[in-house]
């Protein structure tokens, strides 16, 4: 049974291997420079001459690793590589993590990432699997048009992600819209949200007004000109959880309670939601004598992406039921329609919605 000297020395000429693989990967060594290389590694305490050529001589033939005729350690790294070969199908997840983390995500957390990224794309390219051939013929969309990504001052970008990861107190300068003069607002910085390619700050309001006390807003990146740190303040977290914020809706700009739908659609609008279902218990069903117009009934979430689709489709079905949301959505159609007559946009005096 080995004794724990001996497991001791185990270990180190283990860990004393690996040392030489990393270093002969950054160039060719000399047995000198190999032993060199092995100083300040604390875990390491035999660095004798005769220890790394036992070491080099048993690594010799493996991994990569040879020796010229000037007695100078080299290591092949696509041999190497091959070490840390990556399946097509792990290689076309990483790529497609890149395309939607790229917009998203503060660059000095991907920058590490960039070689493995690299090796994903090339390893897809010399292949030809079906991971390899779904990079190369597939493409994802979005649904509705897409916005492009705002401009944002790096330094008060990253300063929003750390305090929300951390959820701390900040004192921000807020616009309520470009042009406005900057509000002061303090918030607890409580999670993120990007709406496509643009990003929120989802926080919890610190303020003397009842009204607004605790109120938790989405506040866009865009729209902040400066942020501070206060420690004077407590954070009001208050338990907040994103995926119960999630499913409540609210990241959808939720108006309120899910509905019933009652719709007339033309046929374009029922191929278009008849795999891919508007909401839940959707019903489309036949009206006599028209052969291109349907009913349909459909639980539905109250929120603005739905308003959203159904004004993209105005054209191609009518809102029956339920009557109060009926009479909403035919107002911001008739605002809209009045747009066309009137010399320039008039600014609704109350929101419909």
């Amino acid at each position: 049974m080995p004794t724990n000297n001996q497991k001791g020395s185990s270990k180190e000429g283990a860990i004393r291997l690996l040392l030489h693989l990393q270093a002969l990967y950054q160039g060719p060594k000399t047995i000198s420079q190999l032993m060199e290389s092995l100083d300040g590694q604390g875990a390491v305490s035999s660095k004798v001459r005769r220890s790394v050529q036992r070491d080099m001589a048993a690594l010799e033939g493996y991994f990569g690793v040879y020796r010229d005729d000037d007695n100078v350690w080299h290591i092949d790294r696509s041999d190497f590589d091959k070490l840390f070969d990556i399946e097509d199908s792990v290689a076309l997840a990483l790529l497609v993590a890149e395309k939607q983390l790229a917009h998203i995500t503060p660059s000095h957390i991907l920058e590490p990432l960039n070689g493995l990224f690299k090796r994903a794309q090339a390893k897809l390219n010399n292949s030809d699997t079906a991971a390899a051939n779904w990079s190369k013929r597939v493409r994802v969309a979005p649904a509705s048009h897409h916005l492009k990504p705002p401009k944002i001052n790096k330094t008060i970008y990253q300063r929003l992600i750390n305090a929300a990861l951390s959820q701390e107190v900040l004192k921000v300068d807020y616009h309520s819209h470009q042009g406005d003069a900057a509000k002061q607002l303090t918030v607890t910085a409580l999670s993120i949200f990007y709406r496509g390619s643009v990003p929120y700050l989802i926080c919890r309001m610190h303020s003397s007004d009842p009204a607004h006390q605790d109120k938790i807003r989405q506040l866009p990146f865009s729209r902040i000109s400066a942020v501070k740190q206060t420690l004077f303040d407590e954070p009001r977290v208050q338990g907040f959880n994103l995926a119960e914020y999630e499913e409540n809706g609210e990241l959808a700009f939720r108006y309120g309670e899910p509905f019933e739908l009652h719709l007339e659609i033309f046929n374009s609008v029922r191929r278009e939601v008849e795999d891919s279902h508007l909401g839940e218990n959707q019903k489309i069903t036949p009206i006599n004598g028209h052969d291109t117009v349907f009913n349909m009934t459909v639980t539905v979430p109250y929120t603005l992406n739905l308003i959203q689709w159904l004004l993209a489709r105005a054209p191609y079905l009518k809102v029956k039921a339920p009557a109060d949301f009926r009479q909403k959505f035919y107002k911001e159609v008739a605002r809209a329609l009045q747009h066309d007559t009137a010399e320039h946009v008039e600014l609704p005096q109350e929101r419909t919605f």
